[in-house]
């Protein structure tokens, strides 16, 4: 997604990110919810993170992107990604995670990444982004 259509969505609220470690269920290892600035995302590699859930802020709390990363060279790989686009190193200013167990399985971490989107209610503010469904949530987490 080029840089210049990054939606802007929802000031981020300590109720709704005080709800996030609940969406996870039984797949949490641990919440990393206090603000991490971006440009030290490599913290997450010290926290041995391979499979989260993160959610990236700007500089008004403004939520900016919601995502996932399930790979072997862990989160902070891919948050190093989006730290490569000048233009999203340019806004993003924090970022938190849901630290997952790790290589949860593909199906789980949709359906957790879709019902983060509902509680922060991001899928009718945040087009064109998108996320998973997230009907089958409560029993993949249960």
């Amino acid at each position: 997604m080029p840089t210049a259509s990054l939606p802007v969505g929802p000031v981020l609220t300590r109720p709704k990110l005080a709800a996030l470690p609940l969406v996870a269920g039984c797949h949490l290892i641990a919440p990393h919810l206090a603000p991490t600035h971006f440009s030290d995302y490599e913290v997450f590699t010290e926290l041995g993170i391979i499979t989260a859930i993160y959610l990236i802020t700007d500089s008004d709390s403004r939520i900016r992107w919601l995502g996932q990363a399930s790979r072997d060279d862990g989160l902070a790989a891919r948050l190093a990604e989006h730290h490569r686009d000048p233009g999203r190193r340019a806004v993003f200013a924090t970022v938190r995670a849901l630290h997952l167990h790790d290589h949860t399985p593909p199906d789980v971490l949709n359906a957790i990444e879709g019902r983060c989107a509902d509680q922060l209610q991001l899928r009718s503010v945040m087009a064109p982004r998108r996320w998973p469904a997230s009907r089958t949530w409560q029993h993949q987490v249960a």
